[in-house]
C-alpha cells in the first residue's frame, strides 16, 4: 500500500491514488470532479484509496476545472454588532454543510462601500451573494439579478424590483412593544430611532404610530429623534428628548440594541434610573440584555434564523430556483424589568422637566 510519505514533501497525489487503485490518472481525475460515467465499483474503489493514502484533492484546481469557486459572498453592516454577527452564523452554517466558504464585509451602513465589495465579490467569482443593504438606491445590482444568485437579509433594498429577501415583523414588533408600555398606563413615550430611511426604520415607526392611534396618544414631534447610527448618536438624541423640554417622558421606545446602549448610557449620565424615573424598551435582544440591571424588556429577532434561511434561500436559487421569494419571520416580545411593567415603578404624565 501507498504510504503518504512515500511522496515528495510527505503529501499524497493524485498519482499515489491512482497507484493504489490500480486505474489510470484520468479515472481519478473523473471521480474527483464527480464525473457520472465512471463505474460506481470504480468510483468507490478510487474513493477508498484516497482515504488510504490520505489525499486532499486541492480545492482551487478543481473550482477552475468546473467553474466553481465554492464561496458566497456576504455584505453586512457591522460584524461587531450582535445582531450580524448571529445572521453571519446562521449564513455559515449552513453553507459550511454544503461545502462552501463565505467572503465577509462590513459596509458600515455605506452604501460606497457595499458597491465597491460588490464589484470585488464579483471579481472573486462568488456563486451568490447576502446582502443586509445600506441605505440608496440599488439600482446597480439589477445588471447582476439575471447572473449571480442574490439574497437580502433584515431589510428591502431601495429600487430593486423582484428582490428575494428574509426579514422580520418589524412592524409588528413595535406595535406590540409599544402596546405594552401603553397598556401598562404609559402615554408620553419618546422614540429614539435608527436610520429612517432603511425599511426597518420605517416600519418600526409605522408599528409604533398605529399603536399610538389606537390608544389616541399624540406622538409629539420633540420627543422623537431618528437617525442615529452609533451608540454615541444614541446618546445625544436621548438627552435631547430629555433636557429643555416641556416635562420629560415618561417611556423611551429605543428601535435597536444600538440605540438601546445609548439610551441607557444617558440615562445613567443624567442620574435617571430604570424604570423608577423613566421606562426603557427596545428592539433587538443580546445577551447583556438578560444580565445588565435593570433587565432589558425588548423585542427579539430570530437573527440566526434569519442567516440560515437567507442562506437556504441562496443555495435553492444557484441550484435554479426563480428568485423574488420572501420569507417573514416572527418577533417576540420579551418582558423582563426595564419597563416597570413588572414592579410598582409606572410613573404619572407631568413630571419634572431636566434642566
Amino acid at each position: 500500500m501507498i504510504n503518504r510519505n512515500d511522496s515528495p514533501k510527505g503529501l499524497p497525489t493524485i498519482k499515489d491514488v491512482a497507484a493504489a487503485a490500480g486505474v489510470s490518472l484520468k479515472t481519478v481525475s473523473r471521480v474527483i470532479n464527480g464525473d457520472e460515467h465512471v463505474r460506481e465499483q470504480t468510483r468507490e474503489k478510487v474513493l477508498a484509496a484516497i482515504k488510504a493514502v490520505g489525499y486532499q484533492p486541492n480545492a482551487i484546481a478543481r473550482s477552475l476545472r468546473v467553474k466553481k469557486t465554492y464561496t458566497i459572498g456576504v455584505i453586512i453592516a457591522d460584524i461587531t454588532n450582535n445582531f450580524y454577527s448571529a445572521i453571519v452564523r446562521g449564513i455559515e452554517d449552513i453553507a459550511t454543510s454544503k461545502n462552501y466558504s463565505l467572503l465577509i464585509a462590513n459596509s458600515d451602513e455605506m452604501l460606497k462601500k457595499e458597491k465597491q465589495y460588490t464589484r470585488i465579490f464579483v471579481e472573486k467569482q462568488v456563486e451568490g451573494m447576502i446582502i443586509v443593504p445600506a441605505g440608496g438606491s440599488h439600482q446597480y445590482l439589477e445588471h447582476l439579478a439575471g447572473h449571480l444568485p442574490l439574497v437580502f437579509v433584515d431589510r428591502q433594498p431601495e429600487d430593486f424590483k423582484g428582490a428575494s429577501i428574509v426579514k422580520v415583523e418589524n412592524s409588528q414588533g413595535a406595535y406590540n412593544l409599544t402596546c405594552h408600555l401603553l397598556q401598562h398606563g404609559y402615554r408620553e413615550i419618546a422614540y429614539i430611532g435608527h436610520i429612517a430611511s432603511l425599511t426597518t426604520g420605517e416600519e418600526r415607526f409605522a408599528g409604533f404610530k398605529k399603536a399610538m392611534e389606537e390608544y389616541g396618544q399624540e406622538i409629539k414631534p420633540f420627543l422623537v429623534r431618528m437617525g442615529s447610527k452609533t451608540v454615541m448618536d444614541a446618546f445625544r438624541a436621548t438627552q435631547e428628548v430629555l433636557t429643555g423640554q416641556p416635562r420629560r417622558p415618561q417611556a423611551i421606545f429605543a428601535t435597536n440594541n444600538i440605540m438601546v446602549l445609548g439610551a441607557l448610557r444617558a440615562l445613567t449620565h443624567l442620574g435617571l434610573e430604570v424604570p423608577r424615573d423613566i421606562a426603557l424598551v427596545g428592539f433587538d435582544d443580546f445577551e447583556t440584555a438578560d444580565t445588565c440591571r435593570p433587565r432589558l424588556t425588548v423585542v427579539s429577532q430570530p437573527a440566526y434564523a434569519m442567516g440560515r434561511e437567507a442562506a437556504i434561500m441562496l443555495f435553492r436559487q444557484m441550484e435554479g430556483a426563480a428568485s423574488g421569494q420572501e420569507i417573514t419571520l416572527p418577533t417576540e416580545l420579551i418582558i423582563r424589568e426595564s419597563c416597570g411593567c413588572l414592579g410598582q415603578f409606572q410613573r404619572q404624565p407631568g413630571q419634572e422637566k431636566i434642566s
